[in-house]
């Protein structure tokens, strides 16, 4: 089910900022942890096992198991796996991370795209998505939720109300 415009506009004048991924991220280097990893560099696959933990700039990533590729030294890809895999990340000017979880979380960082699938939460404050299949895009500022299968399952959209300033009272009279 894709999100129907209406819902995405009440979102994006909703959302306390724009959802857009810290621009130098990209150019930090990637940290990773993980109690083993099997690096194929001829294909450009690493299979990091066991406690992953990947770091790179705000973005963050927990999972069992995280799959790197990699196309001439440079980031293409990463899938994590777990129950569940965790992703974090700041967006540029704000004091909120954008929060996400699934059973598996693939990041395509060329496109700034995180796909969510498996009992997929994504959140940023108080506003949330949960569903069986999230797709965030980052550059775009914006989100595409469906159920388990068409038909039968359900998407759940939380969207709090923007802060309006202080409240109008009647004048004081003399």
């Amino acid at each position: 089910m894709r999100l129907s415009s209406m819902w995405f506009l009440c979102l994006a004048g909703l959302a306390s900022t724009p959802v857009v991924a810290l621009t130098s991220d990209k150019e930090q280097p990637i940290n990773i942890e993980a109690d083993q990893v099997d690096i194929d560099e001829r294909n450009g696959v690493s299979t990091y096992t066991g406690k992953v933990t990947l770091s790179q700039g705000t973005l963050h990533m927990s999972a069992d198991t995280v799959v790197v590729y990699t196309h001439e030294r440079r980031l293409i890809k990463m899938v994590a796996s777990g129950n569940p895999a965790k992703f974090r990340q700041r967006p540029d000017d704000a004091t909120q991370d954008v929060q996400a979880k699934a059973k598996q979380v693939e990041y395509r960082a060329p496109e700034g795209i995180v796909l969510l699938k498996d009992d997929a939460e994504l959140r940023q404050g108080d506003n949330s998505f949960a569903g069986a299949r999230i797709e965030y895009d980052s550059a775009r500022n914006a989100v595409r939720a469906s159920g388990s299968t068409p038909g039968s399952g359900r998407v759940q959209v939380i969207i709090q109300p923007a802060t309006l300033g202080p409240a109008l009272t009647a004048p004081a009279t003399p």
